[in-house]
């Protein structure tokens, strides 16, 4: 018989495994962390606790310095005015209609003044104020603020492009111009009689008396159209336009302390820059015949 043949072994090819080096994700910190040193804290609370920080300060000899440099600080007294200057620009006011004039809460009525002569008694050549123009008889010796505590109403009106303002309640009434008389001997800034229905009239060219410097002739009457009465008197102020009525808070004002040369500007309207009038010592010094420049002198 033949021989059996010899197992062969088998050379079949395996798949072999390879080597993976192992990672790590771990990784050491580059740099050790700094422990503070505790004694270093603890020798700074011992300074902190032993020490005042606020009493090195010595806030007694900085509030004394600070009390001292207060009490000589100047005090700012703002000058009184005792000049108006009349080029300032002119402040542009809403203007108020005539029958927004004539509303209740104001209760400003413009008389229209017609002579009728059957009427009226003979018109005499002068005017029966007396004027006085020594020292001391023109009634401003007694010149007294008019600076007001509460709210108050004025009138605003235009002579020849300035702005005038007239409190309410010292205001006689408001007059249409008509024809005047012209009285001999009065002065320049006197415009002339008006007769009305109740009374005359002694009409002031406003624009003459306050600032005749600024007139080059009398084209200036021409525009005059109302007449702006002061207090109970016959004394009357030719205005070109009525600009309407606003009340006031006395702070709204700077007035006057003392009559110095203008006895007639009782303070200036801050908003509108504008003369409020001190009715009663503008009506002395019309009495007396004085016009805006005659204490200059």
């Amino acid at each position: 018989p033949e021989p059996e043949p010899e197992e062969l072994e088998d050379y079949s090819l395996q798949p072999m495994l390879q080597s993976v080096d192992e990672k790590s994700y771990f990784q050491l910190p580059s740099e050790e962390i700094e422990v503070p040193n505790l004694d270093d804290v603890e020798r700074l609370l011992k300074q902190l606790e032993t020490t005042n920080p606020v009493a090195e300060l010595d806030l007694e000899e900085v509030l004394e310095q600070n009390t001292v440099e207060i009490a000589q600080a100047q005090v700012v007294v703002e000058d009184e005015i005792q000049e108006w200057d009349i080029s300032e620009p002119e402040v542009v006011v809403e203007s108020v209609s005539q029958e927004a004039l004539a509303e209740p809460a104001v209760e400003i009525e413009i008389a229209d003044d017609v002579a009728e002569v059957d009427q009226i008694d003979e018109v005499e050549p002068e005017v029966s104020v007396q004027l006085e123009t020594e020292t001391g008889g023109n009634g401003l010796d007694n010149w007294q603020s008019t600076a007001r505590s509460t709210d108050f109403q004025v009138l605003y009106f235009d002579v020849n492009g300035v702005t005038f303002a007239v409190p309410l309640d010292e205001l006689g009434g408001i007059h249409r111009i008509a024809e005047l008389n012209h009285l001999i001997g009065r002065p320049v800034w006197y415009l002339g009689l008006q007769t009305s229905r109740e009374a005359q009239l002694d009409v002031v060219d406003t624009a003459k008396w306050v600032m005749p410097e600024k007139l080059k002739d009398d084209s200036h009457k021409e525009a005059y159209q109302y007449i702006v009465m002061l207090g109970a008197s016959m004394w009357g102020l030719a205005s070109t336009e009525l600009k309407g009525t606003e009340a006031l808070d006395p702070s709204m004002v700077r007035w006057r302390e003392t009559a110095g040369k203008r006895p007639w500007l009782a303070g200036m309207v801050k908003e509108k820059m504008c003369a409020l009038i001190h009715v009663e010592a503008l009506i002395a010094m019309l009495n007396a015949g004085l016009d805006v420049k005659a204490l200059d002198k």
